[in-house]
């Protein structure tokens, strides 16, 4: 069993409060774990309207099951157009 652990460095082009951002964030966030059944947290940064890093974590029997799960991420991500990935880092424990 491993925990996949992905940063993903995302922007929300348009948005210009606070207040617009955390919306937009509290339904990407309640989306990943509903649909996905991640675990997923704002870590940075958290003063800046338009950028955040979100820290997505989930367990997987194997690497491939993880992979898959990623795929799986980006694509929900990619849909969204609210929102776009600028940068992932994915490690395995």
């Amino acid at each position: 069993m491993r925990v996949l652990v992905l940063r993903l460095h995302l922007r929300l082009p348009g948005c210009r409060s606070l207040k617009q951002r955390r919306s937009i964030l509290e339904s990407l966030k309640n989306r990943l774990r509903r649909d996905l059944n991640l675990s997923v947290s704002e870590v940075e940064p958290r003063d800046i309207p338009d950028r955040t890093t979100l820290g997505v974590a989930s367990v997987v029997d194997h690497r491939a099951s993880g992979d898959s799960q990623r795929t799986k991420i980006r694509a929900l991500l990619e849909r969204e157009r609210r929102v776009q990935i600028l940068e992932e880092e994915c490690e395995y424990c």
